[in-house]
């Protein structure tokens, strides 16, 4: 595999210990290097993938895993190919690539989600609002049962405001993160749609 060939040995240490879902901090303290250090090494390590950011490294390494895989090298994991990388080609087959590969993007993706929401609680609530314009319907059903109104009521009104009001805040997410993390934001992006699709679908399927 050429470009592990090219990492130096910090640059590989480097790539475990991201592989294993660590952020920019915990990789500095791990290696006893600053934050900054990292990011050089980090850049430098992009460059020889031709890749821009963690996941798409993740996902250059596992190409290269299926690759090695199919010519029944014996290589298991992505962290494998490292090890075989450093110490010549000593195998370790205990998990499968693809289960580790999926936990391993599954971490990182996690990771940066959470980064966007601790820096953008605003995503929290559109699916807040879902949440409670679904409540609002079940409380209407309950109390009202499933035939139809002669008008909308208070509690269509309430729905449609908590519905509504998601826009703005769903377009200026968007507007914000989207460009910057395009992976991470359409993941919260998802996350706000189907809580707007729950809230949705009992007013669609019982004719409200």
């Amino acid at each position: 595999m050429p470009q592990i060939d090219k990492l130096s040995a910090r640059e590989q240490e480097v790539v475990k210990l991201l592989l294993q879902g660590k952020s920019n901090k915990l990789i500095a303290w791990s290696l006893g290097i600053s934050d900054r250090t990292v990011e050089f090494h980090l850049k430098n390590i992009y460059a020889k993938f031709q890749v821009s950011s963690r996941v798409e490294l993740i996902l250059e390494l596992g190409k290269a895993a299926g690759e090695l895989e199919s010519k029944n090298l014996g290589y298991s994991t992505v962290v494998d190919i490292m090890e075989s990388a450093e110490n010549g080609g000593r195998l370790d087959s205990q998990m499968g690539l693809a289960a580790s590969l999926r936990a391993t993007v599954s971490i990182i993706v996690k990771e940066l989600f959470m980064k966007i929401l601790m820096k953008n609680p605003s995503a929290f609530l559109p699916p807040v609002l879902s949440f409670a314009a679904l409540v609002t319907l079940i409380a209407h059903v309950a109390i009202s049962g499933f035939a139809p109104q002669a008008d909308e009521g208070t509690a269509a009104h309430i729905w449609q405001i908590l519905m509504a009001a998601q826009l703005p805040i769903i377009a200026i997410f968007i507007f914000k993160w989207l460009p910057k993390k395009p992976i991470q934001a359409l993941a919260v992006l998802a996350l706000q749609g189907g809580a707007a699709l729950a809230a949705l679908a009992p007013v669609v399927l019982l004719k409200f």
